[in-house]
């Protein structure tokens, strides 16, 4: 079934977001209170030229939200469970953050502007107000403040050599997860070797609009010879690739060692974290539970909703992210489920229920 959007002032635009609409998008969703789109001509077809060549996205709904002062870093230790005794200037640190019953509560990009200001971008959900209600409780000398940041993702595998001419090269030296800046219009940029494909590419961070949309235009324009196309993240590539979606593949009801996050972690820090003793209790669980790819069917379902996995006649877990996958010319989904439940990935035993009929399941690793 479709809906329509109907637009209010509780749902942000972006500045591209009348460029999107020029570009023939067909479909939005809503990310952090504001559009994003999600498929252009077709999943397909945006997939195939995802893959092949290099796209232009809009990826505003990136929020970020600022944390400086003097006791930023003990803040930032304080809300997140990865390893922060020591953090580097001019690093992105892929960072789950955890409530108290070290259940996940994002998985936040983390960028180290300087020793007392870091920038967080967050998957969908209102961090903001939970780094607010912190802080009124504790005695950090800090400042928490949205930033208006406009975000643009160039992402394929044409996207370095694009950048390299039309950009600057210097950026092509960039570690994976790192930043530095550069010159456009007179402005400094920050760019970072990051993105939510695994195609290839950059993310381009920008405070003014108006700069943000003149690099857009550009791209655009000079761009041509690479065939670039305006685009947005894809659900086909990203679930071959195994790039989850908070609210969608995880929860809060979900740790970060139930989804695959849990090299993230550490409980063997020296200082205190929010959600430090549920996770190591955690941890001391036998009965564990891990994320897992599920393949099955050799057509395209159409399934836009959660299937059920079963064992024989138990019900082990919620299949999310259901695609056709060109790759393994198979559906495909993530399902967080008990390790006990998955001893036999290659049992004949594992099914879906579908409008189709029963379908049988194989069931891998995640990564």
């Amino acid at each position: 079934m479709v809906y329509k959007l109907t637009q209010s002032s509780r749902i942000d635009s972006t500045p591209f977001t009348s460029r999107n609409s020029l570009a023939g998008v067909s479909s939005y969703t809503i990310y952090n209170k504001t559009l994003l789109p999600t498929i252009f001509n077709s999943y397909e077809d945006d997939y195939y030229h995802l893959i092949k060549h290099v796209q232009i996205w809009d990826v505003s709904c990136q929020k970020i939200i600022e944390i400086k002062g003097p006791d930023a870093l003990n803040f930032l230790r304080y809300v997140s469970c990865r390893n922060f005794e020591t953090i580097d200037k001019f690093k992105c640190y892929y960072t789950p953050m955890t409530d108290f019953n070290g259940g996940l509560l994002n998985d936040t990009l983390v960028y180290s502007i300087d020793e007392e200001t870091f920038w967080v971008s967050i998957s969908d959900s209102d961090m903001y107000m939970w780094f607010s209600g912190l802080l009124v409780n504790t005695n950090h000398n800090v400042e928490i403040k949205k930033r208006d940041i406009y975000t643009i993702a160039l992402q394929g595998p044409k996207a370095i050599e694009l950048t390299a001419e039309l950009i600057d090269k210097k950026i092509l030296s960039l570690p994976f997860f790192s930043f530095d800046y550069f010159d456009f219009k007179n402005t400094r940029v920050l760019v970072s070797k990051t993105g939510y494909s695994k195609q290839g590419g950059f993310e381009f961070l920008f405070d003014d609009a108006k700069i943000a949309c003149q690099f857009w235009d550009f791209l655009i324009k000079e761009g041509k010879p690479f065939n670039i196309k305006v685009g947005c993240p894809n659900m086909i590539e990203r679930v071959e690739n195994s790039l989850l979606s908070y609210g969608n593949d995880m929860t809060s009801k979900d740790t970060p060692y139930d989804c695959s996050l849990g090299k993230y972690c550490s409980i063997e820090m020296s200082y205190d974290f929010i959600g430090k003793d549920a996770l190591s209790n955690h941890l001391k669980n036998k009965n564990k539970r891990n994320i897992y790819k599920v393949f099955f069917g050799k057509n395209d379902l159409k399934i836009n909703i959660k299937l059920k996995c079963y064992y024989e006649e138990k019900e082990i877990g919620d299949i999310t992210s259901i695609i056709f996958s060109p790759k393994y010319k198979k559906n495909i989904g993530f399902m967080i489920a008990y390790e006990n439940d998955i001893l036999n990935k290659n049992s004949k035993n594992y099914f879906v229920k579908t409008e189709n009929g029963i379908i049988e399941t194989t069931i891998s690793d995640f990564n």
